[in-house]
């Protein structure tokens, strides 16, 4: 009984746990609303690819500087975090209605607006992920997202049940957790001060204009898609994404393991062995698994063993590259790493741009990925083979007690 509760609060404190759980909700309110709410199913498509603004902004404005050793010892964590979330909440709104009038037309603003509600309620969560990651240790950072994601899939339920839109499934249980943490505020600890708001963000700033540009794309994509070949687009797309999400449960966990790490993280850990074997086994699965492909969506079954090919190929190289992406964000420089980050997301958006003069279908969209990340993967390479090595930097607070994702 000690050891499975052992096992138990491990993987509590993992981020194996927290990615894992969040790829399931996401999964699960995909699928009620391919059974069950057909109509808003692109809506909740769209939603899922747009709560990647919240996840990567905050890493980047919050997480990153954190993990490289750049926040002042006299800030107040947690005032940061807020502040930096509330900077984001406008660029977000604005970017995700100007994606959903590209990618999907034809849906009112009522539905539009509806759609980004969980996703501004995330900005704030997340940031307050890392900040109590940094003050409590992960292990009570972990409970914000699990809960969210617990919440998320026992609403998406109930609201099918009761013929409640399913894209706010998530509003329920972010306002619960909210709640719960403005009434556990922290106060103001001797000899710690609010940092402004210009400040909060500029200390982030190289890791938050990578992440912008890289997030151009991500959004760019099913906006392009959706405008190129129709909605369908845009779900086989997210079907795919939510295919292999067994895969990037792994993959985030590594990424999250090398930002909390930092410079101590190795390039060979189980995590990322465990990432590769999730990536061979969930394309076996699509490749060869019609009967998934269906479960997932009717499109999807139909695309053919060379579309599917590309698309797994694309998914392999982008492990790679992400690895490559956040070696090289804890080792250089954050104005090199600026670099790096754009020329990577030019080289992408580039491709997408190029995309527009001759891909008609999705087969063609997924041969367009898998040419564009081999350029990025090349890139980052030369990069940090052009990288100077540069000494480790003291610890400007002390460390946390945060356990190592798993």
């Amino acid at each position: 009984m000690n050891s499975l509760l052992h096992i138990t609060r491990k993987l509590q404190g993992s981020q194996l746990s927290v990615q894992a759980l969040s790829r399931l909700a996401s999964i699960c309110l995909f699928l009620l609303a391919s059974w069950a709410d057909g109509t808003r199913l692109p809506l909740v498509a769209l939603q899922g690819a747009l709560l990647a603004l919240p996840f990567t902004l905050m890493e980047s404005l919050v997480g990153r500087p954190i993990s490289a050793g750049l926040l002042p010892a006299h800030w107040d964590v947690e005032s940061w975090a807020r502040r930096a979330a509330a900077a984001t909440i406008a660029p977000v709104a604005l970017i995700g209605c100007a994606s959903a009038a590209v990618a999907l037309p034809a849906v009112t603003w009522t539905d539009r607006l509806l759609m980004l509600t969980p996703v501004l309620l995330q900005l704030p969560l997340e940031a307050m992920f890392w900040s109590r990651a940094r003050t409590e240790g992960t292990a009570r950072a972990n409970l914000i997202p699990q809960v969210v994601a617990a919440g998320t899939i026992v609403c998406g339920l109930l609201f099918v049940l009761t013929d409640v839109r399913v894209d706010l499934a998530a509003v329920p249980g972010q306002l619960l957790v909210l709640s719960w943490l403005l009434l556990r505020r922290r106060p103001l600890a001797a000899g710690t001060v609010r940092p402004g708001y210009v400040a909060s963000l500029r200390i982030g700033a190289a890791y938050f204009v990578t992440a912008s540009v890289d997030l151009t794309y991500a959004v760019a994509l099913p906006s392009v898609a959706g405008a190129l070949a129709g909605p369908p687009a845009v779900i086989v797309l997210r079907a795919m994404e939510l295919a292999f999400g067994p895969f990037h449960v792994v993959l985030s966990a590594t990424t999250r393991e090398d930002v909390v790490l930092g410079r101590k993280t190795r390039w060979l850990t189980p995590t990322r062995l465990l990432t590769g074997a999730a990536w061979a086994v969930v394309s076996a699965i699509v490749l060869f698994s019609p009967w998934v492909r269906g479960l997932l969506a009717d499109d999807l079954r139909r695309l053919g063993f060379v579309a599917l090919a590309a698309f797994c190929a694309y998914k392999g190289i982008l492990m790679f590259s992400t690895w490559l992406s956040v070696r090289h964000m804890i080792w250089a420089q954050p104005r090199r790493y600026l670099v790096s980050g754009i020329g990577s997301r030019v080289i992408a958006l580039t491709g997408l741009a190029v995309a527009v003069t001759w891909v008609d279908h999705i087969p063609e969209l997924f041969l367009q990925l898998l040419i564009g990340e081999i350029l990025v993967v090349t890139w980052f390479a030369w990069r940090i083979a052009r990288t100077p090595h540069t000494p480790t930097p003291s610890p400007t607070a002390p460390a946390t007690n945060a356990t190592a994702p798993g």
